[in-house]
This record gives C-alpha cells, sequence and structure tokens, in this order.
C-alpha cells in the first residue's frame, strides 16, 4: 500500500528508500526471501542509475557480495564501508536478543 501511495503522490524518488529500509528490516530479521525480494525490487528501482548506491548499501546489511554494475566511491575504503552497514544490522540483531 505504501508503495502504491508513493507513486501515486509523484515521489517514486522515495522507492529506493523505503525498499532499503525494508532491506534492513529483513536483514535484521534473518528472512533471507524476504531480503532478497526487498533487494530485487531495489533494483529494480535503482536501474536508471540514479541511487544505485543504495544496492550496495543493502548488499552490505545482507552481508551478500557486491552488485555488479557502476563502482561506488565511498569516502572510506570499501571493506570500512561494508562494516559499518552491516554493524548496524548486527547491533540490532543483539538489541532484540537474536
Amino acid at each position: 500500500m505504501l508503495r502504491t501511495e508513493i507513486t501515486v503522490a509523484g515521489l517514486a524518488w522515495l522507492t529506493p528508500l523505503l525498499e532499503t529500509a525494508l532491506v534492513f528490516h529483513h536483514a535484521v530479521r534473518a528472512a533471507q526471501d524476504d531480503l532478497t525480494a526487498a533487494i530485487d525490487r531495489l533494483h529494480e528501482a535503482t536501474a536508471n542509475g540514479d541511487f544505485a548506491y543504495y544496492l550496495h548499501i543493502a548488499a552490505a546489511m545482507g552481508d551478500l557480495p557486491q552488485p555488479s554494475g557502476p563502482a561506488i566511491q565511498w569516502l572510506d575504503d570499501e571493506p570500512t564501508v561494508r562494516a559499518r552497514w552491516r554493524s548496524l544490522v548486527t547491533a540490532r540483531q543483539y538489541h532484540l536478543g537474536y
């Protein structure tokens, strides 16, 4: 329903952000099938190249290999960035007792 409201409101640029939040949620829950589906939707939402870095963030949160496609230039090295995004997931899992 939220996806429909975003589209109807003409705010399609919010879709990658929504899908990234869902990736975080599913990664915390270790719901692999839902995580994969959210990443697939995120891939579709960023297919035009806008917000492509969200795919790299999603892969890091899900502890998955980096996606192919345009190279992302981070302020820090890639392993450090990946570790930071992944640590958000593991910290939340710890907090929730997973």
